[in-house]
């Protein structure tokens, strides 16, 4: 047996190479075909992992830990099948990747190895009576790479079986449990990208969506969809903060008089259906328009996104001012009755939900916010947010 690195110590190699004289071998494994297995499917390089070598190593010393199986329902039946098939018709292929393991920290003697990968080939090796296979050795820095590792190196083509967007699911919420990466949103976002960078963004955005439910783990920033009554859409936010429902349909116009104000979310402060209906609306039944400002896709800084919205609000207030000195030849110049100005900024959407650990793990915003942040009481009689803010 050829040795491939130093850190495999001589006395393990020898232990192996012993049991080796027992195992039945019906596929000729020898030193000659790892050479060419070498040459034609070199080792894959691993982030923050050393590869240790390629040896032929009794199945005896490999184990299979269940538990670190990468797939969400342990081995496929049909794949073994196709495995076996493949070995009796093919025998060994050396242009696939053979499974990767570590030594295993079970075992003092450093001769037993605890595998990444391989679960159905090993299943399919006890079928066709093979006792002894190739196996790439690695070290790695910590569990999370080795993790990482067992994930990228489950793509072989002896045939292949592709992972599922629920097996990746499998392995994020494992090590979410067992501490490998934060309960948190990015450290999911950045573990997927790792593991399952193979896939398309649609296929890893629903492998993260998937990981926050299962991991009850609060997406730090929250977009709300314009339809739909769900928690997290425009409407279920003005439910579950106690607004009337937006707009005007559905009520007559004395439920609307009786109701005291009219409630619209906007993505920008000139938004001009908001503007125009509220104006419309506020002016015809004499009651105020309130707007609640929201961000539609996730921006990197909150606070500069609400100051640009009161920007942009308080640019559209001016034109509507503009067009009223227009229309009867007058002169404003800003002297105006904020109480009877038709429409107003009630405040912003919480978007922020990373947990805040002061206040036992709550998210850090929560219902209508100021341009803070900070939470804020709506009052239906109260002064528009821009006269105070930012």
């Amino acid at each position: 047996m050829t040795i491939y690195s130093i850190q495999v110590s001589a006395e393990t190699i020898s232990t192996w190479e012993k049991a080796l004289t027992i195992c039945q071998n019906p596929l000729g494994l020898d030193d000659n075909l790892l050479e060419e297995s070498l040459e034609v499917c070199p080792p894959i390089a691993y982030p923050h992992a050393t590869h240790l070598g390629r040896y032929l190593i009794p199945n005896a010393y490999v184990r299979y830990d269940e538990q670190q199986q990468p797939r969400d329902k342990n081995n496929d039946a049909d794949h073994v099948n196709d495995l076996v098939n493949n070995f009796e018709a093919i025998g060994y292929r050396i242009d696939a990747q053979p499974p990767i393991v570590c030594f295993d920290d079970k075992d003092n003697n450093q001769v037993k190895l605890r595998a990444q990968s391989g679960y159905n080939r090993s299943e399919a090796l006890q079928r066709i009576g093979q006792d002894c296979f190739f196996y790439d050795i690695y070290s790695y820095e910590s569990m999370y790479w080795e993790v990482v590792a067992r994930n990228k190196s489950n793509h072989h083509s002896n045939p292949q079986l592709s992972q599922k967007w629920t097996d990746y699911q499998k392995e994020v919420v494992n090590a979410v449990d067992s501490e490998l990466i934060p309960r948190e949103k990015d450290a999911i976002d950045e573990f997927v990208d790792l593991i399952a960078a193979d896939k398309t963004s649609k296929t890893r955005n629903r492998i993260k969506k998937a990981c926050y439910n299962s991991c009850d783990v609060f997406p730090n920033f929250r977009t709300y969809n314009s339809v739909g009554h769900g928690k997290n859409t425009l409407n279920g936010f003005i439910q579950k903060h106690g607004f009337a429902p937006q707009g005007i349909n559905g009520r007559t116009d004395e439920e609307l008089q009786n109701q005291g104000y009219i409630v619209y979310c906007a993505g920008e402060g000139n938004g001009k259906a908001s503007w125009a209906r509220g104006i419309v609306n506020a002016t015809r039944l004499g009651i105020p328009t309130w707007v609640i400002g929201y961000s539609t896709n996730r921006v990197s800084d909150l606070q500069e996104f609400r100051e640009n919205w009161i920007e942009q609000f308080n640019e559209t207030k001016e034109l509507f001012l503009c067009f009223a000195e227009n229309i009867t030849g007058t002169t404003i110049n800003g002297d105006i009755d904020e109480n009877n100005f038709p429409v107003k900024l009630a405040g912003f959407m919480a978007q922020y939900m990373k947990p805040n650990a002061e206040h036992q793990g709550k998210p850090t915003e929560y219902g209508l916010v100021d341009v803070f942040g900070n939470s804020i009481e709506f009052d239906p009689e109260g002064d528009c947010l821009t006269l105070t803010q930012p």
